[in-house]
């Protein structure tokens, strides 16, 4: 069941309360007319009140049971029951003809469902009630002048006209609504799209230098941030010249690919991993020690260097890599400065190791 849908089932029981409000209205009304009128009050009683009100009751009732249940055609059956309930109204009050115009209702009603068949059958069952009411009732034909039937019939008229060209012009609106939120949407997905593409690397799904220098400036400007347990690690691939040079960049690009994979593999969901540029990554962690630190490093190590590649030769790959914690008082600078000196020392004393603050493991 779409929103539409749910909307027009709630509308239905509130038509039908406003039927019995209009009923007990109509009680009050003749009920107070009944001290004052000129006719037999024991007829009036009978023939204005009470055989009216139970006509009334029973079309609403009837109208209950129907709606129980999703049925089809339903706004029609609702249109043809408040034009019943109207009729009553204007048989029961024969000497105002004003009661006509309350024909109109049923015409406003129909504007819900944005149906030009159901304003069309609207008008139709309008007029063809005005010519049976006046054909069986002289009494009410002789009450009703020529002029005020003309005036009706042209107000019936217009009406569906009116309550037609709202109906085009509601439908042209929504459709241009629709577009524009569409085109919003469109715009809105394009540009998140253009930028997680500005903040990760394509190649390797991971975050680039721009997200991975924002990410730390957010943790650095913490205060007291030496206390998160923050460690910066720099990982370099060994040799990486050589198996461009060597094996061509295809097969450079699949071991950078297989390296970033294994990164993520090995870090936990808090910690920000990045490609750094182009055979370097950096991994931002916050909340651990140094030693679940270089665990993880040193497992994620050993796991690389023990897979061989098909793309070369069957070699293994390698990796180096440098872990600094923040300290009390450590620059941004300084921060990095140290890590890439514990990675340059891992690369100068024989590669394929993990250098924590300058101290060989």
């Amino acid at each position: 069941m779409n929103l539409y849908d749910g909307h027009r089932r709630g509308l239905y029981p509130d038509i039908l309360r406003s039927c019995w409000l209009i009923t007990v209205l109509y009680v009050l009304g003749t009920g107070v007319q009944l001290f004052f009128t000129e006719h037999d009050g024991s007829d009036f009683f009978w023939y204005a009140i009470v055989f009216p009100v139970m006509k009334m009751a029973a079309v609403i009732a009837f109208m209950g049971w129907l709606f129980r249940k999703d049925r089809p055609y339903a706004e029609y059956q609702l249109i043809i029951g408040v034009n019943l309930f109207i009729c009553i109204i204007i048989v029961s009050l024969y000497e105002l003809s004003i009661v006509f115009y309350c024909l109109i209702i049923p015409l406003l009603l129909s504007l819900y469902f944005y149906s030009r068949r159901l304003i069309v059958f609207t008008l139709v069952q309008a007029l063809l009630s005005v010519v049976v009411i006046l054909s069986l009732s002289p009494v009410i034909r002789a009450n009703l002048t020529a002029s005020e039937l003309i005036m009706l019939l042209a107000l019936l008229v217009a009406t569906a006209l009116i309550i037609n060209n709202l109906r085009k012009h509601a439908f042209a609106l929504s459709r241009e609504l629709v577009k524009v939120t569409q085109e919003k949407q469109d715009l809105q997905t394009k540009n998140t799209l253009m930028e997680k593409l500005s903040r990760i690397d394509s190649a390797t799904g991971l975050y680039n230098h721009r997200s991975f220098h924002e990410h730390l400036t957010n943790v650095l400007a913490v205060p007291e941030a030496h206390t998160l347990h923050v460690h910066l690690v720099l990982l370099d691939i060994d040799n990486f010249k050589r198996v461009n040079d060597t094996y061509g960049h295809a097969a450079g690009d699949t071991v950078i690919q297989y390296v970033a994979g294994q990164l993520q593999a090995y870090q936990d969901a808090d910690d920000f991993v990045s490609r750094y540029g182009g055979e370097e990554f950096a991994v931002l962690s916050v909340g651990k020690h140094a030693t679940r630190v270089v665990e993880q490093m040193e497992a994620m190590r050993q796991a690389i260097s023990e897979r061989t590649h098909e793309q070369l030769n069957g070699e293994p790959v390698t990796v180096s890599i440098g872990v600094r914690k923040l300290d009390a008082g450590m620059s941004r600078e300084e921060l990095f400065h140290q890590a890439d000196m514990a990675l340059y020392q891992a690369k100068r004393s024989g590669k394929n190791r993990t250098i924590v603050a300058g101290n060989e493991r």
